[in-house]
């Protein structure tokens, strides 16, 4: 018997261009880059959203949360 498991993954930018490809179904969380009380960044310029995942690693995206979220609807 033959199982064939097909994962359809998102493809998002990281600040250095590179791609990342990401499976939805490990997305728990994203935190959107703001500035914070000082008027600095939280994250490194750049940097727009940080998906978290189900194995406790993140990454940054140079996407905003918002375009996270558009392509884990257009995944569905």
């Amino acid at each position: 018997m033959r199982v064939v498991l097909l994962a359809t993954l998102i493809v998002l930018h990281t600040l250095d261009g590179r791609e990342i490809d990401i499976n939805p179904k490990q997305i728990t969380s994203m935190r959107e880059a703001r500035e914070d009380d000082e008027g600095g960044k939280a994250f490194t310029p750049g940097v727009r959203c940080m998906v978290n995942t189900t194995d406790g690693k993140f990454v940054t995206v140079t996407e905003t949360c918002e375009e996270v979220r558009r392509k884990l609807e257009e995944h569905r």
